[in-house]
This record gives C-alpha cells, sequence and structure tokens, in this order.
C-alpha cells in the first residue's frame, strides 16, 4: 500500500501510538480515516425514504495501530482520555455481554466490528489510538466518521483479509454504509438513517451527493463557488440525541404514512396499481395537500415538514447543476423554519445562532444541522463576510444563551482512506 499525505487528525494519532501501546505486532504501524460531514439539506429526510444532499468534510475520524498476534482489540481514545480492551473471539454471540461494559464510544467499533464477523470477514487483532478532528455531538456525524473508520482500520490491520472499493471488491462503499448503520442501530439503540454513513463513504473533494435514501442511487454535483463559504457554527450544547425522541419522529412519520395510504388508496383507486405508498417519499405535495386533514395536528406537521423538505432537495440540486449556489440561500432558511415549527428538533441555541446570522450582511442562509436538540448551525456566506459573521456570533451569543460557540469553515473534501506509515 502506498503512502498517502495524511491530514492532520491521522498524523497526531500516529504520533502518539508508541506513547500509548507496546507489544508484540505482527504488522507495520498504519492509519485509517473517515469523514465527518455536513448536510447542505435534506434532514430527517433518509429514515423517510427520501433523498439528501450531503457533503463529507476535512475534518476526520481517525484510527493508529498495529496488527496484534491475538484476538484482542485495545484502543485509546485522545478525546476520553481512556483505554478499552474488547476481543473478537465469540462475536457476535457475545455482542450484548461486551457492549455493556464499555463506554459509548468504544460501543461503535463494536458494532461495526460484530457486523463484519457477521458478514463472515475473519478479523485480526490489533492495538489503535482512536482520535479525530470531527466535533462530538456537534452535527457533523463525530459516531458515522469513527464507524467507517473503523470499517477501514479493521481492513487495514486485518492485512488484507477484505478491501474497500467501487469494483472487485470484498465491500462496496454503500455497503460499508449499510452495515455502519446497523452497527449504529445495535450500539445507541437510534433508529437512524443511512445518511451519515453514506456521506462519509462517498465524500469527493468540490462536490456534494445526492443521495436517493431508498434505491441508494448516488450522484455527484459541484459544490466549488470560491466566493461562498460554508460555515459551520456549533452550539457548544451538548443534549445526547435521545433514541426515545428521535425514534419518536420516525414512529410519527409512520403512522402519518399508514393513514395517508388509506385515504388515497380509498380516493384514488387508480394510484394503488402504479405507486405503492411505502414512505412519505411516495406522496406527492398535492396528494398532502388534499388528504392532510385525516390526520392529527401533530402527525400533519412531521409529515408536512418531510414531504416539503424533499421538494427542497430537490430545488437544491437544480440550482446546484445550474451553478446557481448562491440562490440556495433562501431554502435553507425555510429548512429551518421546518425543522423549529413542524418537526420540533431545534432548541434556543440553535435558533439564536440562526437569528443572528440573519442579521449579517453576506449570510445568504443558515440552518439547525443533524438530529437536533444542539450542535451546529450550517451557514451558506459569501467567504468576504465570514470574519463579520464571526464577531457578530461572538458578541451576541454568549450574551443571549450563557454558551461560547465555535465556528468553523468547513471544505467538501474526499471520502475514507489508510495508509501504512512506514
Amino acid at each position: 500500500m502506498d503512502k498517502v499525505r495524511l491530514l492532520p487528525a491521522p498524523r497526531e494519532a500516529l504520533a502518539q501510538f508508541s506513547q500509548i501501546f507496546d507489544g508484540h505486532y505482527v504488522g507495520p504501524l498504519g492509519a485509517a480515516w473517515a469523514p465527518g460531514r455536513v448536510n447542505l439539506i435534506g434532514e430527517h429526510t433518509d429514515y423517510n425514504d427520501g433523498f439528501v444532499l450531503p457533503l463529507a468534510v476535512d475534518r476526520v475520524a481517525a484510527f493508529a495501530g498495529r496488527t496484534r498476534a491475538d484476538a484482542q482489540v485495545r484502543l485509546w481514545s485522545t478525546h476520553f482520555n481512556e483505554q478499552v480492551q474488547l476481543s473478537l473471539e465469540g462475536l457476535p454471540g457475545n455482542f450484548e455481554e461486551q457492549r455493556i461494559k464499555l463506554p459509548v464510544w468504544a460501543r461503535y467499533i463494536l458494532g461495526v466490528i460484530s457486523e463484519l464477523v457477521k458478514a463472515g470477514i475473519v478479523l485480526r487483532g490489533f492495538d489503535a489510538v482512536v482520535g479525530g478532528d470531527v466535533p462530538l455531538g456537534g452535527g457533523m456525524s463525530s459516531s458515522a466518521a469513527l464507524e467507517v473508520a473503523t470499517v477501514q482500520a479493521c481492513s487495514l490491520f486485518s492485512r488484507g483479509a477484505f478491501t474497500i472499493g467501487e469494483t472487485n471488491a470484498t465491500l462496496k462503499p454503500l455497503e460499508v454504509a449499510a452495515l455502519c448503520q446497523r452497527a449504529e442501530h445495535i450500539a445507541s439503540g437510534l433508529r437512524s438513517g443511512i445518511l451519515d454513513q453514506a456521506a462519509s463513504c462517498l465524500g469527493r473533494p468540490e462536490n456534494a451527493v445526492l443521495l436517493d435514501c431508498r434505491s441508494l442511487a448516488a450522484r455527484y454535483l459541484p459544490f466549488n463557488a470560491p466566493d461562498l463559504s460554508l460555515v459551520v457554527i456549533d452550539t457548544s450544547v451538548r443534549r445526547e440525541l435521545a433514541a426515545s425522541a428521535y425514534n419518536e419522529r420516525r414512529q410519527q412519520c409512520e403512522d402519518a404514512v399508514r393513514l395517508l395510504r388509506e385515504v388515497i388508496i380509498k380516493q384514488e383507486p387508480s394510484y394503488e396499481a402504479t405507486q405503492e405508498i411505502r414512505a412519505l417519499r411516495d406522496i406527492t405535495p398535492g396528494q398532502f395537500g388534499r388528504y392532510q386533514d385525516v390526520l392529527p395536528e401533530i402527525l400533519r406537521r412531521r409529515a408536512g415538514y418531510v414531504i416539503a423538505e424533499n421538494e427542497r432537495v430537490l430545488q437544491v440540486v437544480e440550482l446546484l447543476e445550474k451553478g446557481k449556489v448562491e440562490e440556495v440561500g433562501p431554502i435553507l432558511w425555510k429548512g429551518h423554519a421546518g425543522l423549529r415549527d413542524e418537526y420540533e428538533v431545534s432548541c434556543l441555541e440553535l435558533d439564536t445562532l440562526v437569528e443572528i446570522a440573519r442579521q449579517v450582511s453576506g449570510v445568504l442562509g443558515a440552518r439547525m444541522m443533524g438530529g437536533g436538540f444542539g450542535g451546529c448551525t450550517i451557514n451558506l456566506v459569501r467567504t468576504d463576510a465570514v470574519e463579520a459573521l464571526r464577531a457578530v456570533v461572538h458578541e451576541q451569543y454568549p450574551a443571549r444563551t450563557g454558551y461560547q460557540a465555535s465556528i468553523d469553515i468547513c471544505q467538501a473534501a474526499g471520502g475514507p482512506g489508510q495508509s501504512i506509515a512506514e
């Protein structure tokens, strides 16, 4: 395997390995990584079989380590300053027994390893430093980046037991994404969609990717306007995305589909023969306008948001195809209003950042990003207005919320990878 130019996070993990671990190794020192993501538009549409438009960013989760001579895996987290040990022996049968003994961050890794073993892949033990610069819990998919990086690490440290790629490989990128999605479900209990893992697997510099979350068909769209910047502002609020709240939204969407399906089939019998209604993605805005009154108010708001958000994704796709990136901004404002008022997954701090951004000339659009209840906003900003936005946020946000916000400028970046360091 050729050496590649490493991002800062893998380099830092490599530098720490020899300080943390010693032991009997049977392979060279190596690094593996996977990017976080920002989602331009298409929030909570993935588990409704809809469309999403993310891009991978130049922030990654990283592993640096060596292959062991046994079936043990030792991991040191630079974020949490703690070491854990797990065993490949007995997986997946003893997954739950091992999971309950691990801290949350290590459960995601165990989940991925368990799913790889379940897929019939023979893994080898390894020691690794686990680090990265994707903000934890900030809406940039740190857990998905960690999961996808785990697959890359297992491929590297298992010394050719399986490969990842588009052709002639054991696992294709979207197969990795689906495996990691399953791992998240069993590790966290969160019934998440495939958006985060797919975005990490499919990253390409200067491109966003349109993903159909039903067919998993993906198409790249240019996102490289030099006069515009994607600014991610972190609320510093870490309200753990409770599985119950997230799963409740998903259940509400499924309940809305069931009620709308019944009335559409009754009122439009010819529709049944040509279109199966399995998810909110299958209900047109016109149909929702005609039949929304059959839904209780809370389901009407949830379904209305998802159906409108799918339309917003397609609007943004059309604009990017025409090179009209600036015109994406107003659609972001609308997306935030829907997440705040209809889907009800925003919070005071997220709303405050969006309100502050509206005051700044040169901010074309902003919205909350991720599952909600905390985390980050994404802002489409003229590059020459970034410092003005930074100044206003630093002045107003602490006074209004009691928190300090951090600001990052993100670039559309490549996907996951691995490299031998010596």
